[in-house]
């Protein structure tokens, strides 16, 4: 049987259900679904072309409906007298066909509405001339309207009378496009509704005459192979017609893990979607700013300065909100649209490929409520566990009285408070004993002392404690067919690891659809959301010494050095003349300092649509979204950061007198930041078969667009935070720079002014206009096409840019559908695509105007304000382009598999980057759309039912996506002038990200050679020259000495981000029990592994076994410590080739087990209709594919294993 050549009605599904084993009607199921999706009937006119040699019946039956498009109503129980067909017949008419096939046949045929009802020939079952005439015989004329879930009206459904207990009449007909439908019946009776897709619904005729019918979607078994429609935002589009790169996430695919937020149940689900938290892509913008993320990105990343995650699209819009703002627990499927014949329709922002997210609705019927709550539980990390030297004081210790610069003076220069900066307590003993203050025989006691001790354990006592998560959902939908409402709220409260460090929100969400006639209807959503973070400073690990205490023998908070301005001799000094304490008191920070970020959110959109018939339908909607967050940050008197604010501005005249330019009290700082936007749209849509074979699916409209966001910063010294008030500050002359701080010799206008008041305003305009056509040809060919034009003020006046439209044009071949498929029985579904076409995106590092930033000038004594230029006029300034051409097939398998397989290659050309202009105009380089990145890569899904009945079902999950990239142009001449990438050094060129001739986050290293006799790192070329960074002959060579042959030591070593994700995910339902378990793989990538050191604040292990004498050498790469404060030998070893190893490392995501009480009878007594628990493990277990097992899942190389996240969930509906 054809997997798409069958279109089964409800008589003959209904006969067969009752008769065959539960796994049988799963596989017809699947079978039912993909007939829907076939185009409507073809005329009687058409021809029907057979060959078969004593086929059953049956088979006869399916051939010509796939040919025709008609559908048969038949009992199977007829077939048990039908004898074999043979036919030969080309190209004949389809009632002659059907004669010829029902010849010496104990059975006939009538035509009726497109459908051919087959019974047996006798006088109690003879079919009526006119079906219309038997319907007249009846009293009750029943007519009624039917819709599905969401309150849409259902073509096509089919409505049969049940006359003697088994649906045989032939009493029929079908629901027309407003989903009405009417049909003569008797009292008592029972009408069987039926459409492909839907569960069936038996409704018994009683006195009204009036029967509306809401059908519910059969999810389970359109979630087993594929989504009915494909969502775009803009329009729906059948599997079958896509010619896009699409993927989709359903809500059991999304439910089957707890997600306590959007992006977690993504993670290697859809192929092409690379979303890693462990892995920090570092790159320099087009400014020369030196920025960082995380990986969310579809298809790579093809952008230099411009926004590299994917678009967000939340119920057809897309959102300028953050993804907080999206519950888990409300998303019923997400579409991941990669090519541009899929996303192109959404312009200058499709460019990153789009996530189109479909939220649950209502369900015609009574109120359901639902409730989930859920709790997360994260132990706190255990720092003795982690990958640290064992003696780390001593190493510490070691290393720093062998290196510090102490001689007999420095004794006196820290007792007469002349030296005023901080030192580790091993400076302060070196100090002592070279002055001869205490002897060697103390001063080793005193090491001893420090060596013995190790803060880890008391650094997670202090400052870390078990980190909770906690989540509460309650919903509430329901309505009628007129009025359909859904109801969310969702509280999520998580409390930090770090102690003083939580943050909580609200989630309100309100969804109505009206229906106000067959014709308008209105689609109402509302969301608010609230939110709080407050924070405290917890101080990293690795800035403390290990040997360093935080609290005295009395409980008292203790200093540490990293942090402190001042030695405690010098600080005891500068606090005797008045200033504040100089020294910084971790244990003490934490109470005195806090911040707060508070965040309101909302939006409202709203869609009105008409349908104006023969396919044509208007909508009209927008959306408004708002974002208002505070943030405040608030350092009271006594913490070291306010008192160090006061210190830097303490002034000193000749006659010894001090001014405190800033008052004491505390510090308090404010952001304002104010976003908003809304969206405005106007669309036709007109889908519609036409006559047999064409269908069509097309949408024009026009869109604007605008975006304003604006905040401010202002600053407060000498403020007391009970009192609200704030000391007078002559703001002018701090920043100025003609105050100078006394005793610690910088300048406050040293800061940037900006830092502490600023004020900005942004207004982003957008008008578009857009079509996306999508014609099929006997659901066999595909052809689409989309055009945008967007017009935008961040766009320049040049009319060769201005108009230029972005465009997409894709076809699809339904290979399965064609005749010499017929017999390929295995192949359920085969369909290969093609697509091509242009997205965009916006940059904002550059303007059409000139821009200029007012700026101190701290060249100049005293310090002068000045405009800094920051951008040209750019007239040809336009949106960075992506070419897109996909090439893909979809696949079904064996009834129980199926998946895809896609090609794709990405070229970005005119990325906005740095370039070298006409050095006239004033400044040269300038940024202009001038780099080029290229994309491309191979994708593959697969799904698998391998067992599926009613006790026990097994399916799997797999995606497997390789990305290769590499920067085909840009400029970077501005770092060092005059020379190619390939004379830069590892140390210059591994954080730019962008390289030309190299793939995107690229990495290089040296050519290591290991140590030579005085401890140093040495390199050599490909010819095997040694060069070193350190010789006693000839003294220390220059940097240039072996960077004029850096081309030679230097090796491309591939990427720092993953090129490679892969994910398989297993399910197994096991009567109410479920297992769910994830496997993550990343790989395709590289990373430096972090050498043993010394002179670290925390050493690793083997930081001990340095290089100490001539012939170490050869047993050791860990340095000599004399080396460690080479700045040359330091970048050698740092980045030496020998320690870049590959980064591949799998995951074990998730493991979940569920169970469902719904068959309790005490759960059912109680009213639920629902009843679920489940248990979870995130972050479970993780392994590096390298000699030192090391996995970027851990955080950092220092820790060797991952720390799970314990989730346990309840899940109910009554």
């Amino acid at each position: 049987m054809q997997l798409n050549a069958t279109k089964l009605p409800a008589l003959r599904r209904r006969l067969l259900l009752k008769k065959i084993p539960i796994c049988i009607m799963k596989i017809i199921t699947t079978i039912l679904i993909i007939g829907c999706l076939q185009v409507s009937a073809k005329g009687l006119s058409q021809t029907i072309t057979l060959s078969v040699k004593k086929a059953p019946l049956t088979d006869v039956f399916r051939k010509i409906e796939a040919q025709s498009g008609y559908a048969f109503f038949y009992n199977y129980a007829l077939f048990n007298k039908a004898t074999p067909v043979t036919l030969n017949l080309k190209e004949v008419p389809l009632k002659k066909a059907l004669d010829k096939c029902f010849a010496n046949q104990p059975l006939q045929y009538k035509i009726v509405n497109k459908n051919i009802v087959v019974q047996l020939k006798d006088e109690h079952t003879e079919i009526r001339k006119d079906a219309v005439a038997i319907q007249k015989t009846y009293q009750v004329s029943v007519h009624g309207h039917i819709t599905d879930s969401a309150g849409k009206p259902l073509q096509g459904v089919s409505i049969v009378i049940d006359r003697k207990g088994e649906f045989e009449s032939v009493i029929y007909t079908v629901s027309n496009e407003n989903g009405d439908f009417e049909i003569a019946a008797q009292k008592g009776e029972k009408l069987l509704f039926s459409y492909i897709g839907y569960k069936q619904k038996i409704i018994e005729i009683g006195n009204d005459s009036e029967v509306n019918v809401v059908l519910e979607a059969q999810v389970h078994e359109l979630e087993s192979l594929s989504i009915g429609s494909i969502n775009t935002g803009y329009q729906r589009i059948k599997p079958e017609q896509s010619t896009g790169a699409v993927s989709q996430i359903t809500t059991k695919d999304y439910e089957s893990r707890i997600s306590t937020s959007f992006i977690d149940g993504l993670v290697n689900k859809i192929p092409g979607l690379m979303i890693n938290p462990n892995v920090q892509f570092n790159f320099q913008d087009a400014n020369g700013n030196q920025s960082s993320h995380s990986l969310f990105n579809i298809r790579g990343i093809s952008t230099i300065s411009a926004n590299s995650q994917p678009l967000i699209v939340v119920d057809g819009y897309p959102t300028e909100l953050t993804m907080d703002m999206i519950d888990p627990n409300e998303i019923k499927s997400v579409t991941v649209l990669k090519d541009a014949a899929a996303a192109a329709i959404y312009g200058v922002r499709a460019s990153n490929g789009v996530i189109v997210i479909e939220r649950k609705q209502a369900k015609v019927g009574k109120p359901l409520i639902s409730f989930r709550a859920t709790v997360g539980i994260t132990p706190k990390e255990n720092y003795t566990r982690y990958r640290w030297a064992d003696d780390a004081s001593a190493i510490v210790t070691n290393y720093q009285k062998n290196n510090y610069v102490v001689n007999a003076d420095t004794w006196g220069q820290l007792s007469t408070k002349t030296r005023s900066s901080s030192f580790s307590p091993v400076y302060y003993i070196l100090a002592q004993q070279m002055a001869n203050v205490i002897t060697p025989y103390q001063a080793q006691q005193s090491y001893a002392a420090l060596e013995e001790y190790n803060n880890a354990k008391d650094y997670g006592k202090y400052f870390l404690r078990t980190a909770v998560t906690q989540t509460y959902n309650v919903d509430v939908s329901g309505g009628n067919p007129n009025a359909l409402y859904y109801f969310t709220a969702n509280y999520t409260g998580n409390r930090a690891e770090q102690i003083k460090n939580n943050d909580y929100k609200l989630l309100l969400t309100g969804r109505t659809t009206l229906k106000f006639s067959k014709k308008l209807s209105l689609e109402l959503t509302t969301n608010y959301q609230e939110s709080y973070i407050n924070g405290a400073p917890v101080p990293d690990i690795t800035s403390l010494y290990p040997y360093e205490h935080l609290k005295d023998v009395n409980g008292n908070p203790l200093s540490v050095s990293q942090g402190s301005n001042a030695n405690p001799f010098y600080n005891n000094y500068i606090m005797s003349l008045g200033l504040e304490d100089a020294r910084y008191y971790p244990l003490s920070e934490i109470n005195e300092v806090t911040d707060r970020t508070h965040t309101i959110s909302n939006s409202v959109t709203a869609n009105f649509d008409y349908i104006i018939g023969s396919g044509f339908d208007l909508s009209f909607g927008g959306i408004y979204e708002r974002s208002v967050t505070d943030m405040r940050h608030y350092a009271s008197g006594n913490s070291s950061e306010a008192r160090q604010y006061i210190n830097s501005a303490v002034t000193q005249d000749n006659t010894g007198k001090l001014t405190f330019n800033i008052p004491e009290g505390g510090f308090l700082k404010q952001q304002h930041d104010n976003l908003s936007s809304y969206t405005l749209r106007a669309q036709l849509n007109y889908n519609k078969v036409i006559g047999s074979q064409h269908s069509f699916n097309a949408i024009l409209g026009t869109e604007v667009r605008q975006v304003i966001d604006e905040g401010n910063i202002a600053s407060y010294f000498g403020y007391d935070d009970q009192t609200l008030l704030q000391q007078p500050v002559d703001y002018g002359g701090l920043f100025s720079g003609n105050i100078t701080g006394a005793f610690f010799g910088s300048s406050f206008g040293s800061y940037n002014y900006s830092d502490f008041f600023d004020q900005s305003y942004s207004k982003d305009r957008y008008l578009s206009g857009y079509t996306n056509i999508v014609y099929s040809f006997r659901n066999t060919y595909s052809v689409t096409g989309s055009v945008r034009i967007d017009q935008s003020n961040l766009f320049g006046t040049d009319p060769k840019y201005k108009y230029k439209p972005l465009w997409s044009v894709g076809a699809a071949w339904n290979i399965n559908k064609e005749k010499f498929m017929e017999n390929v029985s295995w192949i359920k579904m085969l369909k290969l695509r093609i697509a091509d076409g242009f997205n965009g995106n916006v940059a904002k590092s550059s303007l059409p105007e000139v821009i200029a930033e007012s700026q101190t000038n701290i060249y100049t004594s005293p310090y002068t304000s000045s405009l800094v230029l920051k951008s040209n006029a750019n007239r040809s300034l336009r949106w960075e382009q992506t070419n897109n051409f996909n090439i893909g097939l979809d696949y079904a398998l064996f009834k129980h598999i199926y998946g895809s397989v896609d090609f794709y290659n990405k070229k970005t050309t005119d990325a906005m980057s740095s370039a070298q202009i006409d050095p006239t105009i004033g400044t040269s380089p300038s940024i202009i759309n001038s780099a080029d990145i290229n994309n491309k890569g191979i994708e593959i899904s697969l799904h698998a039912d391998w067992i599926s009945n009613e006790k026990f079902n097994w399916n799997t999950g797999f995606i497997l996506a390789r990305n290769t990239s590499k920067v085909q142009k840009v400029y970077r001449d501005y770092l060092i002038p005059g020379l190619n990438r390939k004379e830069y050094s590892p140390m210059e060129i591994n954080n730019l990200g962008f390289v030309q001739g190299a793939p995107v986050g690229a990495l290089f290293a040296y050519r290591y050679a290991g140590l030579d006799s005085l401890g140093y790192p040495t390199v050599k070329n490909t010819k095997g020259t040694i060069y070193h960074t350190e010789d006693n002959t000839t003294g220390s060579p220059t940097y240039y000495t072996f960077s004029n042959d850096t081309s030679n030591i230097v090796r491309d070593m591939g990427s720092s981000i993953p090129t490679i994700n892969a994910g398989i995910s297993n399910r197994w339902d096991i009567g109410s029990f479920y297992i769910y378990c994830m496997l993550n793989y990343y790989g395709g990538f590289k990373v430096f592994v972090p050498r043993p050191n010394p002179a670290a604040t925390r050493p690793l292990k083997g930081a001990g076994d340095y290089w100490k004498q001539p012939g170490d050498e050869t047993k050791t790469d860990v340095m000599a410590l004399s080396a460690y404060s080479n700045y040359y030998a330091n970048g050698v070893y740092n980045y030496a080739d020998k320690y870049l190893v590959n980064g591949d490392y799998i995951t074990l995501g998730d493991i979940v087990v569920s169970y469902s009480m719904d068959k309790n009878k005490f759960i059912k007594k109680i009213g639920f209709s629902h009843f679920e628990i489940k248990l979870q493990a995130s972050n479970v277990w993780t392994v590096g594919l390298n000699k030192y097992n090391y996995s970027a899942a851990t955080g950092g190389y220092q820790k060797s294993y991952v720390t799970p996240t314990y989730t346990l969930g309840i899940f109910t509906n009554f």
